[in-house]
């Protein structure tokens, strides 16, 4: 019986008991990775994705993965024992035993395509159920309680945050899969052909030393060795590569901004501005690209001089047993085969340290983010309580992010029907304590505030936000019926009606419309929402004065019982309010 023959029958039992070794060492490097900062990162990345009810799913996926890696490597130890039969048979003529290999040869790499065919399914649908439910976490976790707005008022918040959920999230799970398959790969392959290429070695003189099965010793302290430089090289890597991913986001960043204010940067004719501020942002991205192809071409340099000396070595090694009758050609053959192999698997690390180096700085980049999320809230909050007639703040206080006093001692008392006009000097927290009204301040406060429903509270603030989409769904954000029966007159008593023939019309109207259409607008939201606390943010400073009075004489007329609290500097604004708030008057920081 050939080797090959041996092999084959050995390898239902080698699968089983290489399977359970497997998941054996898994569970306990699992175990042993959870302890370093990199799996509690990791973990944090990946325990929001399970759930009891796709754990099993996903546990069976996995297995099934593993077990095809397993299948690959040993039908690759088979098809090198049938290309040493193969050749031995040229080598002493016998044509029967040489076409058997040969057939059979064919055979495996059939089914070793077939296989890689599932391989490659497989981790694209992992990749694709991962990316979809990391998608819905960061996005869920993002918008919940305000985070994307908490956010962008710290002062040491995450950069780029949309390049981290979209771009990073889905990097990093291909790199994951990658990774992991290939450590598998390496680890498993790394054993089975030491075995096979240890039956291969004989003796190899070193300075007049004989050392039995010398060629293994040779291959792995070569790659060792070779490894260690590898690391040492790419270690500048991880910074230069972090600051890549920062860098290229700030730049994208600053082109979005001048596409979303073009109109003011043209009326101040500020291109040459924000030349300057491209051309600097650019100009980092590219002093860091440098940094990082030095180090690149230094690792890929290394790397590639290394492979090509290596792949000589096993010819050279085995030639003396060759010509010394103790070997076959076919032996030859196998000896190339598992040495190339063993090579490749055991320089998986060190030419996978490049990509890992990128891979860690996007893992990083995750984490930072969702551990933005996680952070409490502040600690110093004033009593709420809901009432349904009224409107009452007693001795309110507001906190800047550094605990400083921004406003203090605010004591405001409204009923229903009431207007408030709160006016005072510019920065001094005005539209702070509407943010507080409206339970959008982030930074501590103090006191009792006691308000309806946060449901029945609409703050308009000076630019009003509408989404992309028809006009009638943007009028209609958030959750307004966009059929609503008095949406079209609604918009002729706002002085809109040249907007209802293009109701049904996509756009991006948030730049197609005027800043005093999109006032408009927002008091056409307040009309069709009824609310019973309304608070506006400068909400009429784009607008004329007449148009001005319209629109308050339109509110009080149709929601005669609800709150209106305005901040203004115009004096018109006196006017439509019967009560008033001079911030300026209180304790003001």
């Amino acid at each position: 019986m050939q080797k090959w023959q041996i092999e084959l029958q050995a390898t239902p039992l080698w699968l089983l008991q290489t399977f359970c070794g497997v998941v054996l060492v898994l569970a306990l490097a699992v175990f042993l990775l959870g302890k370093t900062r990199f799996g509690k990162q990791f973990w944090q990345i990946l325990k929001p994705c399970l759930n009891k009810r796709s754990r099993g799913k996903i546990i069976l996926l996995l297995g099934v993965m593993v077990l095809l890696l397993l299948t690959e490597i040993r039908l690759f130890v088979l098809n090198t024992f049938l290309y040493n039969s193969a050749y031995s048979a040229l080598q002493d003529k016998l044509a029967a035993v040489f076409w058997t290999a040969v057939l059979i040869n064919a055979a495996v790499m059939l089914i070793r395509a077939v296989n890689g065919i599932f391989n490659d399914f497989l981790d694209q649908a992992l990749a694709i159920k991962w990316s979809e439910k990391l998608n819905g976490i960061l996005t869920s976790r993002w918008l919940a309680d305000k985070n994307y707005y908490s956010l962008q008022m710290l002062r040491h918040a995450p950069d780029n945050i949309d390049q981290r959920i979209q771009q990073d999230a889905q990097d990093f799970i291909v790199s994951t899969i990658e990774f992991v398959r290939g450590m598998l790969n390496s680890v498993l392959s790394t054993i089975e052909f030491t075995i096979v290429l240890w039956g291969l070695a004989g003796v190899l003189p070193v300075f007049g030393i004989e050392i039995p099965r010398g060629i293994v010793f040779f291959v792995y302290i070569a790659i060792l060795l070779a490894t260690a430089v590898a690391m040492w090289i790419g270690r500048p890597l991880i910074r230069a590569n972090y600051d890549n991913e920062k860098l290229n986001g700030n730049y994208r960043y600053a082109l979005i901004r001048i596409r979303d204010h073009a109109e003011s940067i043209a009326f101040y004719n500020g291109e040459w501005q924000e030349q300057q501020q491209l051309a600097g942002r650019f100009a980092a991205i590219i002093r860091n690209r440098w940094r990082i192809a030095r180090q690149s071409v230094s690792l890929s340099g290394f790397n590639d001089i290394f492979s090509q000396v290596m792949q000589l070595l096993p010819l050279m090694l085995q030639a003396p047993r060759f010509f010394a009758g103790q070997i076959k050609i076919g032996d030859m053959q196998q000896t190339v085969q598992a040495f190339a192999r063993l090579q490749k698997a055991m320089s998986f690390f060190r030419n996978f340290y490049g990509q890992f180096t990128v891979y860690r700085a996007r893992l990083e980049r995750l984490s930072g983010f969702l551990s933005s999320l996680e952070q409490p809230a502040h600690s110093r909050r004033a009593a709420t309580e809901e009432i349904s007639d009224g409107l009452e703040l007693q001795n309110v206080a507001l906190y800047r992010n550094n605990g400083e006093v921004l406003l203090d001692g605010v004591n405001i008392h409204v009923r229903r029907g009431d207007s408030l006009l709160i006016q005072g000097p510019s920065g001094c927290g005005k539209t702070s304590l509407l943010r507080a009204l409206a339970g959008l301040w982030p930074f501590g406060s103090s006191g009792t505030i006691r308000h309806p429903a946060l449901r029945q509270i609409l703050f308009v603030p000076q630019r009003p936000y509408t989404p992309q989409g028809s006009l009638r769904e943007a009028i209609c954000y958030p959750d307004i019926n966009p059929h609503h029966p008095l949406l079209a007159a609604t918009l002729h008593d706002c002085r809109l009606g040249h907007l209802t023939g293009k109701l049904d019309e996509l756009s991006d109207w948030q730049h197609r419309l005027s800043p005093g259409e999109l006032q408009r607008i927002a008091f056409v939201r307040i009309l069709l929402v009824q609310p019973q606390v309304v608070l506006l943010d400068e909400s009429t400073s784009a607008l004329d004065e007449p148009t001005e009075a319209a629109l308050y004489a339109l509110i009080k007329t149709r929601l005669p019982d609800s709150m209106i609290i305005s901040i203004g500097h115009r004096n018109t604004l006196a006017a439509f309010h019967n009560l008033s708030l001079n911030v300026g008057q209180t304790a003001c920081a």
